[in-house]
């Protein structure tokens, strides 16, 4: 079973109940899609869990400007001011950990990136249009992406594409003749109306895939927010999920 998180935005509170769920699993493989840090408190501890569960990560948006790849005026103002912390509270090996991360893996016969395969670092694929391009445009069968925080998919069969939300999560097995896009949600900022921590379990045998959505405690990591100084803003959303 391979774990696929996204997203994580330095919101430990739900990586720690992220964490409690893998461990009811047999899980052989983790693989993280970005934005390990940024926006939440806690970028330290969420890149030390990752390194400590040995997680195969690729880099998000968020990484590249704490390591000066993206320019800060790439970003809105509140992710500029929480780019621009996250940097002084990171550890000299963190941020050398985040500097090295690849911008994508073609591995376990799937490909896994951030954004998208035309830019793994900052196009957004978030919607029909943005797919098909894609999908005509490159080879593969199978590609894990992030970075929009919303659990959907893109499945192209018979010349179509077609959206599949995950808003509840979901399960379904993959079909040899059906290519998909898949984003399995965002851990710690949901941005698709459910506040819960989005997840997926992949089984490659089996090629199945089971988006999970759990409760976390949001108070928690939104007191920590305010209390690091960080935009109230970045509290408040956590709630709304947007």
């Amino acid at each position: 079973m391979i774990a696929i998180l996204s997203d994580i935005h330095a919101n430990f509170p739900a990586l720690r109940k992220v964490s409690e769920e893998l461990e009811k699993e047999k899980v052989s493989s983790l693989v993280v899609l970005g934005d390990i840090v940024g926006y939440g408190a806690k970028p330290e501890d969420c890149v030390q869990w990752v390194v400590e569960h040995n997680g195969e990560a690729v880099m998000g948006n968020h990484e590249a400007a704490c390591v000066g790849r993206l320019p800060l005026d790439w970003f809105n103002p509140l992710a500029k001011e929480a780019i621009s912390w996250t940097k002084r509270h990171l550890s000299t090996f963190s941020l050398g950990f985040l500097s090295v991360l690849p911008d994508k893996i073609d591995k376990h016969g799937f490909l896994w990136l951030h954004g998208s395969p035309s830019n793994p670092i900052e196009e957004y694929i978030d919607n029909r249009e943005v797919a098909q391009e894609i999908f005509y445009r490159f080879q593969f069968w199978v590609c894990f992406f992030g970075h929009t925080h919303v659990a959907e998919a893109y499945l192209l069969r018979e010349g179509k594409v077609e959206r599949v939300p995950l808003l509840a999560g979901g399960e379904f097995e993959f079909n040899p003749h059906t290519r998909y896009l898949v984003n399995c949600g965002s851990v710690g900022q949901p941005r698709d109306g459910n506040p819960r921590a989005s997840f997926g379990l992949l089984d490659p045998g089996q090629r199945k895939l089971i988006v999970n959505r759990i409760s976390y405690p949001v108070e928690e990591a939104a007191d920590e927010i305010i209390t690091a100084g960080l935009p109230e803003t970045l509290a408040y959303r956590l709630f709304a999920a947007w």
